[in-house]
């Protein structure tokens, strides 16, 4: 069933290779019996589709057919398959990319993030959100109040990913903790420390525009890690700098924690002495799993404040400008689709 007339055609913007990236005129997806069609609101731009866009990859994903980019997006349902309560058109969605099957070990486990057989909106294999329209599974499409704005509802997936790693890193109530960059997911980290009950936050941050938002948050801020405190309960890498993570083990505590959010190059140097000798525990971080109900919620709350991290806002005809014309102080861009 659908809520209003739907075209048959829809631009979405697809990156044909390294630096090439268009808007396309294609159909407007169909939709199986358990999927819902939404029509897209926002879509977060990602440090992962900036690679994309330069490099042709981004980690172990490779460009090799045109794709559509945006993996961090929302919007309002209009469609709904034989399998869906027809209840359900006109509800505002944030939509969480990460596609598992969950018939696989790890899922069944309760840990589909992962699956290595998953799927995710908007890497090689599966058109993203930086569409007009895009068809998702339902469980997948979560609803929003109206209190969350189409912004905030394309950054639950990034506040997910510094949920998964602030459940990693087992932070005692008054905890000391000590992040690693202040880009997206590191600020959000630093809500996140904050709301679970962390008595001491620092962030590490060369940029001083961004060191700024982070003392506005709440946050010790520091121009490098050699200036920052130590005895931290837990070390938060979020930028996949060497040197950075390697020396943060340095900051931690006897027993403490290593949470590596950020991607970096495929190997590391860890000082094996430190987590020998202290034990100290090392945890990646992958994606994340059952987050976007915690996240929704505090996001509707007011715990997390989503809105303000906004630094630009591109008109859907303009996106390409994510890419072609970086912003200096930016934190995040979304652009802007519906």
């Amino acid at each position: 069933m659908t809520a209003t007339h739907i075209p048959t055609q829809m631009k979405a913007w697809v990156l044909h290779g390294p630096k090439d990236i268009r808007i396309d005129e294609r159909p407007v997806p169909g939709i199986g019996a358990s999927e819902v069609l939404v029509r897209v609101g926002s879509v977060g731009v990602c440090g992962s589709d900036k690679h994309f866009y330069q490099h042709g990859r981004a980690s172990s994903d490779v460009v090799t057919e045109p794709v559509v980019l945006g993996h961090e997006f929302g919007g309002t349902i209009v469609a709904v398959g034989s399998d869906v309560p027809d209840s359900r058109i006109g509800e505002r969605v944030a939509v969480e990319p990460l596609v598992p099957d969950w018939t696989s070990r790890e899922a069944r486990a309760g840990r589909y993030n992962i699956d290595p057989s998953q799927k995710f909106f908007g890497v090689p294999g599966l058109d993203g959100g930086l569409a007009e329209y895009v068809a998702v599974p339902q469980g997948n499409a979560h609803a929003i109040p109206d209190s969350v704005s189409d912004n905030a509802a394309a950054m639950v997936e990034t506040i997910s990913v510094a949920l998964n790693g602030i459940e990693k890193a087992a932070l005692p109530i008054g905890a000391q903790v000590l992040i690693a960059g202040a880009g997206p997911v590191g600020l959000f980290v630093a809500q996140l420390c904050h709301a679970a009950g962390a008595g001491r936050v620092g962030i590490v941050e060369p940029n001083s525009a961004r060191r700024e938002i982070a003392a506005k948050l709440g946050c010790e801020a520091f121009e490098s890690l050699d200036d920052a405190f130590g005895d931290a309960h837990a070390f938060i890498e979020c930028t996949g700098v060497e040197t950075v993570r390697h020396d943060g083990f340095y900051k931690v505590r006897p027993g403490g924690r290593v949470v590596f959010i950020g991607v970096g190059g495929d190997d590391a140097s860890v000082p094996m002495s430190q987590v020998i000798e202290r034990e100290i525990t090392l945890h990646g971080v992958m994606r994340y799993a059952f987050t976007w109900p915690t996240v929704i919620g505090m996001l509707a709350d007011g715990s997390v404040d989503a809105d303000s991290l906004v630094s630009r806002e591109l008109a859907f005809d303009r996106a390409v400008e994510a890419w072609t014309d970086p912003d200096a102080g930016e934190i995040k861009t979304v652009i802007r689709v519906g």
